[in-house]
């Protein structure tokens, strides 16, 4: 009897060390929702307290936990766009977009990530289509006339 449980309890060793791939993918689909909104909340707090570097760390865990949900992308956007950094915002409003095309900071942070004129005002006609009564868009495309 003893036998028995030593050698199934070898042949699980055998399994795990033959196969750690699998078992973490295992656990990285198991990982509880509280963890991401944990991260979200970390990051949005760091941001408020103009911790940016943290807030980028925390954003970025989260994204790399739940890349298919758009909140940690937000917050990477919302900091690289404070910051001036535009090429790393048009990646991560590229990404935002890609998610959700109709979603209105996503588009706007594209906007804005955008060398040439022709390209804003491209974004902001087709943002407007979908939010027609936006003021801050008319806005913005008035501005781009000037």
């Amino acid at each position: 009897m003893k036998i028995k449980y030593i050698i199934v309890f070898f042949l699980n060793i055998n399994f795990v060390l033959a196969n750690p791939p699998a078992l973490n993918r295992v656990y990285e689909q198991k990982l509880p929702k509280d963890v991401y909104k944990e991260l979200i909340n970390k990051a949005n707090m760091c941001s408020i307290n103009k911790e940016y570097k943290k807030a980028l760390y925390y954003a970025d865990k989260a994204y790399r936990l739940n890349p298919r949900k758009k909140d940690a992308l937000l917050i990477l956007a919302r900091i690289y766009n404070f910051k001036g950094d535009f090429k790393k915002l048009k990646l991560i409003s590229r990404k935002i977009v890609e998610i959700s095309p109709k979603d209105y900071l996503g588009n706007i942070y594209l906007a804005n990530s955008c060398d040439k004129i022709e390209k804003k005002r491209e974004i902001l006609s087709k943002l407007l289509k979908i939010y027609p009564d936006d003021k801050r868009i008319k806005e913005k495309l008035k501005g781009l006339d000037v």
